[in-house]
């Protein structure tokens, strides 16, 4: 099985612990995975207490140090809010982190990816153009080795009414020339949306740009580790991709699929 490079313990949102999640790793065959606990400057409940900061790195590394059959990578999910970009920048800075995924969950102080009321009356238009022009930015922060779940405005199966193409290409353009690396998400098949992050027309349009991609469950319970990692390997493969990336330190290590 592939490495897994995002999900949560009760650090954040999760519902387990690190060694519990390392424990269901191993039994479903992955050989690599990493934590990637939510972390955001703007106050919300599923993001971890900064305060706590301290005490992930000492966890993290306890279970790398214990772990003999996982390989254990130390990742944040951390907002990208405008505004913030050097206060984010120095948290980052702050931890001995092997990569950044980074997300996009508000827009304003609406955040859309848990208050479905919100959506209620809203130009559906306007609020993917402002989405998308917000997972473009994240990119170009500098900041983040990962863009996270990156069309996750489809989530709830709301959906613009023009078609989605240019947008597309504007983003992967930018991704390309920013250096970043997109995740496929498997955890879409699970919401309203039913499908992964990004779409099959998405990550077309990112292989031709050459963005290259990670995998990611975004389990937040231990059995939803690695779900569907068999469909989207063999997704990237129909779409010419040969390799998935994985970090050491921030730096890039692909590996053949």
């Amino acid at each position: 099985m592939y490495p897994d490079y995002h999900m949560h313990t009760n650090f954040s949102d999760g519902h387990h612990t690190h060694d519990e999640m390392v424990y269901a790793a191993e039994a479903s065959g992955i050989y690599e995975i990493g934590f990637t606990d939510h972390i955001s400057l703007k106050p919300i409940g599923w993001a971890m207490d900064l305060g706590r900061v301290p005490e992930l790195i000492e966890t993290v590394n306890r279970i790398q140090h214990k772990s003999n059959t996982v390989t254990i990578r130390f990742g944040a999910e951390v907002d990208y809010i405008p505004g913030f970009v050097d206060q984010t920048r120095n948290l980052i800075k702050s931890m001995p982190l092997d990569y950044v995924i980074g997300s996009v969950h508000f827009i304003d102080d609406w955040n859309f990816d848990t208050d479905i009321n919100g959506y209620n009356g809203i130009d559906i238009d306007v609020f993917y153009r402002v989405y998308f022009r917000l997972i473009g930015e994240a990119a170009q922060t500098g900041i983040f080795d990962i863009i996270g779940h990156a069309d996750l405005a489809k989530k709830f199966a709301v959906y613009p009414t023009f078609k989605m193409q240019k947008i597309y290409e504007q983003c992967a353009r930018i991704f390309s020339e920013n250096g970043v690396v997109v995740e496929l998400n498997t955890s879409g098949k699970n919401k309203p949306c039913g499908e992964f992050y990004p779409s099959i027309d998405f990550l077309e349009i990112l292989h031709n740009y050459r963005v290259p991609v990670t995998l990611g469950s975004d389990a937040h319970v231990e059995q939803n580790i690695g779900q569907y990692f068999d469909e989207a390997v063999n997704l990237l493969k129909s779409l010419g991709y040969k390799e998935i990336i994985t970090f050491n330190q921030r730096k890039r290590i692909p590996i053949s699929i």
